[in-house]
């Protein structure tokens, strides 16, 4: 009886150690699984933000992200789902970063500053240019056919958001916060242009300092500054 009760015990330490590691080898596995998955994002976003949404093909994608063709399809199954990956990664980022965009003290100067150089932080990377050059590949499809079509007004609501959360509180007529904003917007939005078209274009101090000062102008009530 003794030997017997020894017997099943062992057997069930065996089939709890096997148990641990097969769950052990699943946790791996997803782990390593989401390892190559965020490699083919990666390379993905960098493919389309350097050479173009045409040009970032399924191969120049395998072959940055060192992914065979088969590994992709596993995991994506087609382009379209990688792009789709692109996109849900570009806008975790944007809406991760926009919450981190807070003043550090009151004065209008400061909230001016922050959301500039916080703006620009979200627009000058390659997850954001992966974007524009999927949303401008795409400009003349079919909604249907556009994978970007969703995305674009929450990544405005986005910045509407971090806007109202620094400026908000200001006694400002609805012309004023319209100018001001789409001011920034058309700013940064050009500095990014500008950055893919010239690739000496590295030092945007001058420029963000410049669109800061009209900023601080375009927010001002009656022309006095505001706290």
């Amino acid at each position: 009886m003794a030997s017997l009760m020894r017997s099943t015990a062992k057997s069930r330490v065996k089939a709890e150690a096997a148990r641990g590691k097969g769950r052990a080898g699943r946790r791996a596995q997803a782990e390593r699984s989401e390892e190559t998955r965020e490699r083919v994002i990666k390379a993905a976003i960098q493919c389309i933000a350097e050479d173009g949404y045409t040009h970032a093909s399924v191969t120049r994608i395998a072959e940055r992200s060192g992914v065979s063709w088969g590994g992709i399809q596993h995991h994506f199954g087609t382009k379209d789902a990688i792009i789709q990956a692109v996109l849900d990664n570009a806008l975790d980022e944007f809406l991760l970063d926009s919450r981190r965009i807070s003043p550090t003290d009151e004065t209008l100067e400061n909230r001016v500053k922050v959301m500039v150089e916080g703006a620009w932080r979200l627009m000058n990377r390659p997850g954001f240019l992966a974007f524009l050059e999927i949303m401008l590949s795409h400009r003349h499809q079919p909604a249907r056919r556009d994978p970007a079509r969703r995305y674009r007004a929450r990544v405005w609501r986005v910045i509407i958001a971090a806007w109202d959360h620094l400026f908000g509180h200001l006694p400002l007529s609805q012309e004023q916060v319209e100018t001001a904003r789409r001011v920034a917007f058309t700013f940064l939005g050009g500095m990014v242009l500008e950055s893919v078209m010239r690739a000496d274009a590295t030092d945007f101090d001058g420029p963000l300092a410049v669109l800061q000062e009209n900023l601080v102008r375009l927010l001002s009530v009656e022309g006095k500054r505001v706290a």
